[in-house]
């Protein structure tokens, strides 16, 4: 955890605000390579369960939806999207135990991941956002098109 930290330190020194680009591109290729192992699926919800199972020990998410939606998979103002609720996380460790802020080119490591691999077993184009960090919970909108 100390290196991850130093090393994420060191490239937020050496390539400033492109380093989020180059962990996030980093993941994104990463989950891509593992998804080419999963069953390919249009099932979303299905999609990310698996994920889930997964990465078990080293993140913990689940698909969250809002009291007044039906639906885990939401439709508004023409976009398409699933929340994921992420517990345990090892990434939020590594930056609490290093004193570095979330968001940074850590978290984006795993955007990048849950991104490649969604996009690999769904066939589907995705983006991931933050909506709210926190110590023990992060929330996050997986976006589709």
């Amino acid at each position: 955890m100390k290196l991850n930290g130093l090393v994420i330190r060191s490239l937020e020194e050496i390539a400033g605000r492109g380093a989020n680009a180059v962990t996030y591109r980093a993941g994104k290729k990463f989950g891509h390579e593992v998804a080419q192992y999963f069953q390919k699926r249009e099932d979303v919800e299905g999609a990310l369960h698996e994920l889930s199972d997964l990465l078990r020990g080293q993140y913990s998410f689940e698909v969250w939806k809002p009291e007044d939606k039906e639906t885990f998979i939401i439709e508004e103002n023409g976009e398409t999207f699933i929340y994921l609720v992420f517990h345990d996380c090892i990434v939020r460790q590594t930056l609490r135990r290093n004193g570095l802020d979330q968001g940074g080119p850590l978290c984006q490591t795993l955007f990048g991941y849950v991104v490649g691999a969604v996009e690999e077993i769904t066939g589907r184009k995705a983006k991931l956002e933050i909506v709210h960090t926190g110590p023990n919970a992060c929330l996050k909108k997986l976006i589709l098109k």
